[in-house]
């Protein structure tokens, strides 16, 4: 007997990320053309919305550390000149 109401832990994630693609993965028939269609575009604006999120993240660590790099020549500097 089975129950059609439970999920198994493993689609938690997929449904927390996506519940329209969790809906449609779990559909027992096969999907039109336009659905398709549809998940692709679906897939491809989650990747872009990906890579939007991480460029500025990776823009900001890396001029972090231009700002610690140009500090500490800063020091190092003003260290040698106070000689």
């Amino acid at each position: 007997m089975s129950n059609h109401d439970s999920i198994c832990a493993s689609e938690i994630g997929d449904w927390c990320f996506c519940r329209r693609a969790w809906y449609l993965a779990n559909r027992k028939t096969q999907p039109s053309l336009l659905q398709i269609e549809r998940r692709q575009a679906g897939t491809a604006y989650h990747e872009r919305h990906g890579r939007a999120i991480i460029q500025p993240r990776r823009d900001i660590k890396a001029e972090k550390l231009v700002l610690f790099l140009l500090l500490l020549v800063v020091a190092c500097w003003l260290t040698l000149r106070a000689r």
